[in-house]
C-alpha cells in the first residue's frame, strides 16, 4: 500500500478559505475517511496557503469524477471502470458530497472524488503534466482538475473505496 498527503481545515463546504494547514499522511481508507469529511487539497503549499503560486510539492494526484458527459446512464463511469482503464495502479474513489444528486438540472448520477498515489512530485509543471497524462487516457475526469491548487469539499459521511495496485499512477 503507497501512502499519500492530504491537508485539510477545519472546514466543511467553505468556498473563501485558502488556508490548510493540518497535515495528514494517509495509508488506508479509514485515514483517508477522517480526512475527506473537511475540505482538503493534495499539496503542500508556502504558509498553508493554497495557490498556485505557493505551490512546493505533491504525492498524490487527485480528480473528480461528476458523470457530466452524458445523460445517458449506460455512459456513466463508476471507479470500477477507472481501476480497469489503470490496471495494478493504487487509488481510492470517495463519493462527493453530490453524489446521486440531481445538481444544475442534471439527474442523480453517480460522482466520485479520486486519489493517486504518486512519487513525490516538486516541480509544478511536471505535476501539471502528470494530471493531463491521467485525463489523456481517462478524459471523463473533470478537465477543471487539472489546477494544481484543486480543493474537494468535505463530505459529511464519506464512503471510501481502495483499489489496492503494485504500482503508482506516475
Amino acid at each position: 500500500m503507497h501512502t499519500f498527503t492530504l491537508y485539510k481545515c477545519a472546514y466543511r463546504v467553505n468556498k473563501h478559505n485558502a488556508y490548510y494547514p493540518q497535515r495528514v499522511k494517509v495509508s488506508s481508507a479509514e485515514d483517508l475517511r477522517g480526512v475527506v469529511m473537511n475540505d482538503h487539497a493534495a499539496a503542500t503549499y508556502r504558509n498553508n496557503h493554497r495557490f498556485i503560486d505557493d505551490f512546493i510539492k505533491s504525492d498524490c494526484i487527485m480528480l473528480d469524477l461528476d458523470n457530466d458527459h452524458s445523460d445517458d446512464p449506460v455512459d456513466w463511469k463508476t471507479p470500477d471502470d477507472v481501476a480497469a482503464i489503470f490496471p495494478g495502479v493504487e487509488f481510492y474513489a470517495v463519493e462527493s458530497r453530490s453524489h446521486m444528486k440531481v445538481k444544475d438540472g442534471k439527474a442523480a448520477r453517480p460522482k466520485h472524488h479520486y486519489y493517486f498515489p504518486i512519487n513525490t512530485v516538486t516541480d509544478i509543471e511536471e505535476y501539471r503534466r502528470l494530471k493531463e497524462w491521467i485525463l489523456s487516457i481517462f478524459p471523463y475526469f473533470d478537465r477543471n482538475a487539472k489546477d494544481v491548487a484543486r480543493m474537494f469539499y468535505g463530505v459529511e459521511n464519506p464512503r471510501v473505496y481502495h483499489y489496492g495496485g503494485e504500482t503508482n499512477a506516475d
